[in-house]
């Protein structure tokens, strides 16, 4: 199986939250790979442009919270009130921030007010994370915290811990425990790298095998070296009794 073919498999059963979130309770497979493909496609693109801006700002491979921002924007995600020329004549318009008086508090007041002017896309983005449509996603996925008033003493709380639809799978059709079912896999944790012994010959260890069959392949040469030494010499020595 594919790197993208396990992603988009992956990705499938986040789609199919979203939908009964959304109240589709069923869909055709050409769709469901439809929504897939466009989800990963949008994915894809959200992280080339924030390496790009990594890039430009800074020159950097790693980015930071606003080249994140930036490539929500250039992604439609995040949607400005204002246009980019707008925002600049209304910052060379409006009275600056110094001109204010500090009595009563005013020029605190008009930068807190500037201030959520200039993050409103993102106030709307967070407020659509923690409201009502996302919190139902989550519990659908089984990521939503279980509702307090089901919760009465520590054991109900151990006993309502969630899980994800992924870890739930994965313990259900693993008998030996997750870890050591998908271990060295994508899924599991990376498996540690030993020492290959090789028993029965005169090496222990592909390392050792390795420096003998390097060694063995540098004396053919270092022979026909020697030799043709020796043939020089003689051939030198023969010139010099004739002459």
């Amino acid at each position: 199986m594919s790197s993208n073919t396990l992603h988009n498999s992956l990705l499938r059963p986040a789609i199919l939250h979203i939908l009964r979130a959304a109240g589709f309770h069923a869909a055709k497979p050409s769709v469901l790979d439809t929504l897939t493909d466009i989800t990963t496609r949008y994915i894809l693109l959200l992280a080339s442009r924030t390496a790009e801006n990594a890039v430009a700002n800074h020159n950097t491979p790693e980015p930071d919270i606003t080249d994140v921002r930036m490539a929500l924007q250039d992604c439609g995600l995040l949607v400005p009130s204002l246009t980019p020329g707008e925002e600049a004549w209304k910052e060379m318009l409006r009275k600056p921030l110094a001109e204010y008086p500090e009595r009563n508090g005013l020029r605190e007041k008009e930068r807190i007010k500037r201030d959520e002017e200039d993050t409103q896309d993102v106030k709307a983005f967070l407020d659509w994370i923690e409201g009502e449509q996302n919190r139902e996603i989550q519990r659908i996925a089984g990521l939503g915290a279980p509702p307090p008033a089901a919760i009465t003493t520590t054991a109900d709380l151990d006993s309502k811990e969630m899980e994800d639809y992924l870890t739930s799978l994965m313990k259900k059709h693993s008998k030996t425990g997750v870890e050591s079912r998908y271990q060295g896999t994508v899924l599991g944790q990376p498996s540690e790298l030993k020492p290959v012994k090789i028993e029965g010959g005169p090496v222990e260890s592909i390392e050792e095998w390795r420096l003998r069959t390097q060694q063995r392949a540098a004396k053919p040469d270092l022979s026909n070296d020697m030799k043709g030494k020796a043939v020089d010499s003689v051939e030198t020595n023969g010139h010099l009794m004739e002459e």
